[in-house]
């Protein structure tokens, strides 16, 4: 039995649980028209939850392996021993993680943000300490051609932005290439280790629910199609 279509007022409601502040872009691109845009946030969130499971698996991946790259070469302590230097936004965000897991290094690395691994690799500051002698005990089974820096970097860049968005339930259905930074978050899971590539590729639903959503949008008037980048 189908379900009952929903009333304007059924509409208005739902938008006004949500906040104006939450539904106004979508609002916007609509001009308004309140079908369309819970139509538009309900595909942003299955997006999202698609998106869940491989940015998952890639930061917990990364920062473990960096974690024991850098334990081998610096010591396990390396977060505070002196023998990496680190610059502040590095050494404040050690601080204010360790105050959390009451200085207990055993627990320290989950504390540490997506952002704080993604700046060991950003900054020219870490190259000769940590890129240079440690970028291919990372990305363990890359090609040397994959482990040009600025290439690195760039897509690094792309999807800790998209991985903000969706973790902080912001807009990511007109997210530019939104399916080209999925592969690239594959692409790194790989190059630390395929076995999980593997794994994680049986259970990956985001390429069937963009399929299946790129096609929803086509049939959604926006206005204006803004587009993230």
């Amino acid at each position: 039995m189908p379900e009952p279509k929903l009333t304007e007022d059924d509409l208005k409601d739902i938008l006004l649980a949500f906040s104006e502040a939450r539904m106004k872009p979508y609002l916007n691109v609509t001009n308004n028209k309140y079908s369309d845009a819970i139509r538009i946030y309900e595909i942003n969130t299955k997006l999202c939850e698609a998106l869940y499971p491989s940015l998952h698996t890639l930061e917990i991946s990364l920062r473990n392996k960096i974690n024991t790259v850098l334990s081998v070469k610096y010591d396990h302590d390396w977060f505070i021993n002196g023998k990496l230097q680190l610059e502040k936004y590095e050494q404040e965000t050690i601080n204010t993680a360790l105050k959390k897991c009451n200085n207990n290094l055993n627990n320290l690395v989950p504390e540490l943000n997506f952002g704080f691994w993604n700046s060991l690799i950003q900054k020219g500051f870490y190259q000769n300490t940590i890129w240079n002698p440690c970028s291919k005990q990372i990305f363990k089974y890359a090609q040397k051609s994959d482990l040009k820096i600025v290439n690195i970097q760039l897509k690094i860049k792309k999807i800790l932005k998209l991985r903000n968005r969706t973790f902080h339930h912001e807009p990511i259905w007109n997210y530019r290439n939104i399916d080209i930074v999925h592969s690239d978050i594959h692409f790194f899971i790989n190059l630390i280790n395929p076995k999980v590539g593997n794994w994680l590729r049986k259970y990956d639903r985001f390429p069937e629910i963009y399929e299946v959503t790129s096609k929803q949008l086509d049939l959604i008037t926006v206005y204006p199609n803004k587009i993230f980048s």
